[in-house]
């Protein structure tokens, strides 16, 4: 690489560094989880305001700007009609229960040179890393054959439907990157699958709730049950995870695991998994109630779907993993949402067909909800080859590219990969700092570093593409 450019960039990056701290937090500010539609804002209004926001930022740098209709909004550098996207997204998970967080979700600070808040990681640093990168191209007078095109969308979160109407309403790039994973380079993505779980709630139980998002472990769960109880007796040989106390129509017990990213469950302690087993173990329901908790516990057991009788696994991308992500009691029976990350070579239709089989066997009912395929391409693909040299030249660290559970835009756009910004080699606390997680966090210089990469990913994408 030219050594006067990268210490250009280097000086860019240096002088851009609370600029880019004060947008990343403006940005992190904006508590940007889907709501309903409300007067041609179809997620609500604050992934509306946060693609205001972020749309401002890119008018501020020049760049010319387009909201398609709030499902989501792009700005462009240059006039070729070929182009180069950077694809992001401005939507967050909800912070969830804020007594495991330090700081406040929303009220982003820099601690140590690390940032904390809701979404500093996913996604809003995919944003603003994109935005420097392109920024930096402009301002130091780089010339391109292609066009730079930032994508910044509203629902990735949940449906991801907003990249499918960027699609019917625009070109797509020649060739996309999309900032939401780790370096180097994630060549392949799991198909995602949604579903419920219905059984009968009995008698027994007047609440049965755990998590906030099907696409994240529960660490927080709860259950209120009928009757009468020597709660001394049970609160002396509760485990640590379980918490009970007395409440006017019987009994409350709070279970407590460790949450983890749906796609990386291996870690975790799943909260409502830990309520069910307590429950069934403990003699505090019966017939129907104590039934559905014995489902529950045994189909949680484990993360790769073995229980639930859908176990898979492929040499691209290893094993198939299964979260219960969401339960609540409605209308006489209790909901289990599970989210399932399956291997590349694998094929929804069959994890239907096995989980209707386990809801038979066990005599409760499975309804279907969604299947998002999975994303693939060979790690000889050229563009594959290109960034992932790109990674090991401006890191001086050698590492392979990769498939992940983990779904980001790249499996709705033709001829896009996953890359960064996210630095493989940094180490989180258990359960904490990570996306999804409580005290979720960004390294800044972490950041830079990624937006060094991006810069020289897309000068070099330029010269081939």
């Amino acid at each position: 690489m030219d050594q006067e450019l990268m210490e250009r960039i280097d000086t860019f990056l240096e002088a851009n560094r609370g600029a880019l701290v004060e947008d990343l937090f403006a940005l992190a500010r904006i508590p940007s989880v889907r709501a309903g539609a409300l007067d041609g804002k179809p997620f609500g209004e604050e992934c509306a305001r946060v693609l205001d926001c972020a749309i401002a930022m890119c008018e501020r740098e020049g760049l010319k700007t387009k909201n398609d209709q709030y499902y989501c909004g792009s700005a462009k550098y240059g006039e070729s009609e070929h182009e180069i996207g950077f694809v992001a997204h401005l939507d967050i998970v909800p912070a969830g229960d804020r007594d495991g967080w330090d700081t406040e979700p929303f009220e982003p600070v820099l601690k140590n040179g690390t940032a904390y808040g809701r979404g500093v990681r996913d996604n809003k640093s995919g944003m603003v890393s994109g935005l420097y990168a392109i920024k930096c191209i402009k301002d130091l007078g780089i010339p391109l054959k292609h066009s730079l095109r930032l994508i910044m969308g509203c629902a990735e979160e949940t449906s991801m439907e907003d990249i499918p109407y960027f699609l019917a309403h625009n070109k797509a790039p020649d060739f996309c990157l999309v900032p939401d994973t780790l370096f180097p380079v994630c060549h392949g993505e799991k198909g995602i699958y949604g579903g419920d779980f219905l059984m009968d709630a009995g008698e027994d139980f007047i609440e049965f709730k755990g998590g906030f998002a099907t696409n994240v472990v529960p660490d927080k769960a709860h259950a209120i049950v009928k009757g009468s109880f020597d709660l001394a007796a049970l609160q002396a040989k509760a485990p640590k995870n379980i918490q009970l106390s007395a409440h006017q129509d019987g009994l409350l017990v709070k279970a407590s695991g460790t949450t983890a990213h749906a796609a990386l469950p291996e870690q975790s302690v799943n909260a409502i998994r830990v309520l069910a087993d307590y429950i069934a173990t403990n003699g505090l329901v019966s017939g129907k109630s104590l039934e559905a908790v014995r489902f529950i516990s045994e189909m949680l057991s484990d993360n790769y779907g073995e229980h639930f009788g859908v176990a898979f696994e492929d040499e691209p991308s290893g094993k198939l993993t299964c979260i219960g992500g969401m339960a609540d009691l409605e209308d006489g029976k209790i909901k289990l949402n599970i989210n399932i990350r399956y291997s590349v070579t694998h094929r929804g239709e069959l994890i239907t067909e096995g989980l209707q089989r386990c809801a038979k066997e066990h005599g409760v009912e499975y309804v279907f909800d969604s299947d998002s395929k999975p994303n693939y391409i060979p790690k000889d693909h050229p563009a594959v080859v290109q960034l992932t040299k790109v990674y090991a030249e401006v890191t001086g660290t050698e590492l392979p590219p990769y498939v992940m559970g983990g779904g980001t835009y790249a499996r709705h756009l033709p001829n896009a990969v996953a890359f960064g910004p996210d630095d493989p080699e940094e180490k989180l606390p258990l359960g904490q700092g990570n996306c999804h997680e409580p005290n979720e966090c960004q390294s800044i210089d972490g950041l830079l570093k990624a937006v060094k990469i991006y810069i020289c990913a897309l000068l070099e994408l330029d010269k081939t593409l």
